[in-house]
């Protein structure tokens, strides 16, 4: 039902047993029912945590088939209305159309039987209502797998399942468990629930809220009104040429990278899903990937690991958001176009905008 909500169909199975007193229970039961499931970190965070992480809590209304017996520890004699109110009046109970000799049993035939310890004879199991209550984590192994943890409480409406109604509060139990679940479905863009807001959110709204892209942006705009200022100087045709690339620069974006490292991170997969939802609206561009070092490193490195940055961003874009391998033209710098010279700049300069990814419109 989205990023945020789900409809989850649940059936467990599961044998019951408890002792209190002189006496104990046990039987089995089936519980079928309907959660609803939200996901809590897509309504808090916009996304998945780490771009891993899902929290989820649920509740729903289901329905308990079961069976239940109530025996005398030591003997495992099956005990009647008399062996447990005899003799006792005043004491309230959910028995009112049970007689003395009738076995304290669920889902069996109460009575009828010529031996005091009998094979009971199965009839229609008993049924209650059931409201379970959860939580939930799951981590997202690749693009089939997740694998979880939950717990829940079930609460029925009555108090029956142990077949002792005589107590004021309802019967209620818990569960935890292990899953791995298989998604099904395309695996060349992630499933509803691993996807972030800001793909449906105004790309240039969240921009102008990123001080560090207000800081790019402002040192783009510098070099632009260098690049005007030599406008008179140069007029050869190259130039020429360059200056119309720089006219239709209709969209950018960048994305940053820690020291040493190619991974996109999971802010970055917010500034990627502007990326792909402008290039879903405006199906006729081509983007380029340019990719950057900061200076620390040889060239040779450095240019390898520029190039490892652009087919990280590349290959998000591609199998995340399903968008055509062919429209994006890849580009690697390396070291030798440092936006801000840590060198010559110190102790100012800033290691960090030299680590990134440039993402631009260019016409085909």
């Amino acid at each position: 039902m989205g990023r945020s909500w789900a409809l989850e169909g649940e059936f467990i199975m599961a044998d019951m047993y408890g002792q209190k007193y002189n006496r104990y229970f046990e039987g089995d039961f089936r519980e079928a029912s309907l959660n609803v499931k939200a996901y809590i970190n897509q309504l808090i965070f916009n996304g998945p945590l780490r771009d891993r992480w899902n929290i989820y809590a649920k509740i729903g209304l289901g329905v308990n088939y079961f069976r239940a017996t109530m025996r005398e520890q030591g003997t495992d004699r099956l005990l009647t209305m008399d062996d447990i109110f005899g003799g006792v009046s005043g004491y309230p109970t959910s028995y009112s159309d049970w007689d003395p000799d009738d076995f304290l049993v669920m889902g069996y035939e109460r009575n009828g039987y010529a031996s005091a310890d009998p094979d009971l004879e199965e009839i229609a199991r008993e049924s209650g209502l059931v409201v379970p209550i959860g939580l939930g984590v799951r981590y997202r192994v690749n693009k089939s797998f997740d694998i979880g943890v939950e717990t829940a409480l079930h609460n029925m409406v009555a108090d029956n399942m142990d077949v002792d109604m005589t107590g004021a509060d309802n019967d209620s139990y818990m569960h935890a468990a292990l899953s791995l679940t298989y998604k099904f479905g395309k695996k060349d863009k992630r499933h509803a629930s691993w996807t972030y807001k800001d793909f449906n959110l105004s790309y240039e709204r969240d921009r102008m809220r990123d001080p560090l892209a207000q800081k790019l942006d402002s040192l783009r705009a510098e070099l632009d009104q260098l690049a005007a200022l030599n406008d008179s100087a140069v007029g050869d045709t190259t130039y020429i040429s360059q200056d119309k690339t720089i006219r239709n620069e209709l969209f950018s974006a960048s994305v940053f990278f820690d020291f040493d490292k190619s991974e996109v991170t999971a802010r970055s997969h917010r500034t990627l899903a502007g990326v792909a939802r402008y290039m879903t609206e405006h199906p006729e561009v081509v983007i380029k990937i340019q990719g950057y070092t900061d200076d620390r490193g040889s060239y040779e490195y450095n240019e390898k690991l520029s190039e490892r940055r652009c087919l990280a961003v590349k290959d998000v874009l591609v199998k995340d958001y399903g968008v055509d391998a062919s429209r994006f033209v890849t580009e690697p710098k390396g070291k030798v176009e440092l936006l801000s010279d840590t060198r010559k700049l110190a102790p100012r300069g800033v290691h960090l905008v030299n680590r990134r990814v440039d993402i631009f419109q260019v016409t085909k």
